[in-house]
């Protein structure tokens, strides 16, 4: 898919218009040659340094709350000029990543560094919201508003269940019924808390939830597994156990890539492979699914998939949102294994991985994505100051 690209361009005082539109030209003629439009967009996507004595010029174009590319080649002084501005906004905490346009792979870079500067300013003012409150058991998985604010931008909306329509008494979701047309787990029930979430999402203008379904369970003996499922198949972010490090995460991995990720129980960790399972799992990934009981209650109904996973991305962040796990596996089974959630993979990972997770594990809740997104993942923890364990 072609990606846009607007750079601000900047040099000395009083370069003449010729060579700015001409160093603007050479560089759109390198970038279309790997896909990129020419679209021009309301503000810059970077500032390009096409000379020394640019410097001035470039730190008033600098930016607080986003990303700023800086890309400079080596001639006419030009990288000379980017790396005293790098040094200035680290000095004013600006965000700030430097680009070389000599390097090899430099379509690609800006590439990548382009979508991590755009999934930051897309998720910054999204709002989630939390259903109840988070599961007495997730003691690491509660970060503060302000810290989910402060790292990527997300408003956290605290929603009361006895300030909100039952979610039994809710008008039922035909998308349910559709997506699901042969449950007979309770059906009404289950396309009524659809239509519960739904609702929800659309009054209080969410863009992702997640809830404290273990009430739902405890109180009404239902279970939010397939609603939960159908919303991440729609492409809404949606999670459970009111876990806030994980659907912080998967809002995060929705602006990066594109793609809802699967939030797992880690089950277990061998030298080089460990066990993921839960009981619900976005529709789409679903090769085939058949439906069942609620793993921990064996009451309601919970999804039971056979995920098409192969390479797989891995990530886990800490509460304090400033250390993350990271790695690449390749799904080797797909258990059914009666001690665990329903939906199960196993997947091989190095052992350094494995080593982590058994000596400085981060939290249970891993969020596991289709294909291998390591490195775009890595550059936008990075620019958040987000530590990756290796």
């Amino acid at each position: 898919m072609a990606i846009n690209n607007n750079p601000s361009i900047v040099a000395f005082s009083g370069a003449a218009n010729e060579m700015i539109e001409e160093a603007r030209r050479q560089l759109q003629q390198k970038l279309s040659l790997e896909g990129f439009g020419q679209e021009q967009q309301t503000a810059s996507d970077y500032i390009y340094f096409i000379s020394g004595g640019s410097e001035q010029q470039a730190i008033r174009l600098l930016k607080h709350g986003t990303l700023n590319l800086l890309v400079a080649g080596s001639g006419n002084n030009a990288w000379a000029a980017a790396t005293e501005v790098k040094a200035y906004a680290m000095q004013h905490s600006f965000q700030a990543q430097l680009i070389a346009v000599y390097a090899d792979d430099f379509a690609e870079q800006l590439r990548q560094w382009l979508s991590v500067k755009r999934a930051f300013d897309n998720l910054s003012g999204q709002r989630v919201g939390l259903i109840g409150k988070v599961s007495e058991w997730l003691v690491a998985s509660a970060p503060e508003s302000s810290l989910l604010r402060q790292r990527f931008g997300i408003e956290l909306v605290e929603l009361d269940y006895d300030a909100l329509p039952d979610y039994l008494a809710c008008e039922a979701d035909l998308q349910f019924s559709e997506a699901f047309p042969k449950n007979t787990i309770q059906p009404d029930a289950l396309a009524s808390i659809s239509g519960f979430l739904k609702q929800t999402l659309k009054t209080y203008k969410l863009d992702a939830l997640t809830l404290q379904c273990f009430r739902m369970v405890k109180e009404r003996g239902v279970t939010a597994c397939l609603p939960v499922a159908l919303m991440n198949y729609n492409g809404v972010p949606a999670g459970c156990e009111g876990d806030l490090v994980s659907i912080a995460g998967i809002m995060f991995l929705k602006a990066l890539t594109g793609h809802i990720a699967w939030m797992a129980n880690m089950v277990k960790v061998d030298k080089d492979r460990i066990l993921l399972a839960h009981c619900t799992a976005p529709l789409q990934y679903a090769a085939s699914h058949t439906i069942t009981s609620h793993y921990e209650t064996d009451i309601s109904a919970a999804l039971q998939a056979e995920l098409s996973f192969e390479t797989v991305t891995i990530l886990r962040m800490n509460e304090q949102m400033n250390t993350a796990f990271l790695a690449i596996g390749e799904v080797i089974q797909r258990p059914n294994n009666r001690d665990a959630c329903r939906t199960q993979i196993e997947v091989s990972i190095s052992e350094g991985s494995s080593k982590h997770l058994i000596n400085n594990p981060l939290g249970n809740h891993h969020l596991v994505l289709p294909g291998d997104f390591y490195d775009i993942i890595q550059k936008a923890l990075q620019s958040k100051g987000i530590e990756i364990l290796s």
